[in-house]
């Protein structure tokens, strides 16, 4: 058992390293000295809040990290991109299984015999001392059911197929589920 609990401390070690090393970098990139962005662009990037909800932290960290990257490609202008997940998050559990299988064997006066098996299962999950939490052995990701991109460069063709390839690259979804619109206004 103790390398269940060392298993599931560092996967939480891991991804509390990358939750902070994201935020770092969007401070960087977004606020800080050497900005890629340039004023202009900085107002277009605030989006439609998300609620507080593990579902809404996954969406805008991912709407975030595909805005920091599409406002880095030639052309694009000020981006605009909302994400929607189909699922949610998917979480395995460990679970500590026992069967247990019982036989009886009976005989009546007349001298016929019955036997009757009696299988109890019991899957339980497996909660560290202490902890209301129980301990998970996978966290997948929620799946995503769709993109929407609205950029200013958009306009060009070829600004919108590479903003069109890089998202289908950097999610790997279907074609079909991304959308890149050139922004309206002046």
């Amino acid at each position: 058992m103790d390398w269940m609990k060392k298993i599931s401390s560092d996967k939480l070690l891991v991804s509390l390293v990358s939750l902070v090393a994201i935020g770092m970098a969007f401070i960087y990139l977004g606020k800080g000295p050497g900005s890629i962005q340039s004023p202009q662009t900085e107002a277009a990037t605030t989006s439609i809040s998300s609620p507080s909800t593990k579902i809404g932290v996954l969406e805008k960290e991912l709407e975030n990290k595909l805005q920091t990257n599409i406002l880095m490609m030639d052309g694009v202008g000020k981006v605009q991109v909302s994400v929607n997940f189909l699922t949610g998050l998917k979480n395995e559990y460990v679970r500590n299984n026992n069967v247990t299988k019982r036989t009886n064997k009976e005989t009546d006066k007349t001298g016929g015999t019955r036997e009757t098996t009696e299988i109890t299962e019991n899957h339980q999950v497996v909660m560290p001392s202490g902890s209301a939490q129980p301990v998970i052995v996978m966290e997948d990701r929620p799946e995503i059911g769709g993109v929407l991109i609205i950029a200013e460069g958009a306009r060009d063709p070829k600004v919108r197929e590479g903003i069109h390839t890089a998202v289908q690259t950097l999610l790997n979804i279907p074609s079909a589920r991304i959308t890149v619109v050139p922004m309206g206004g002046a």
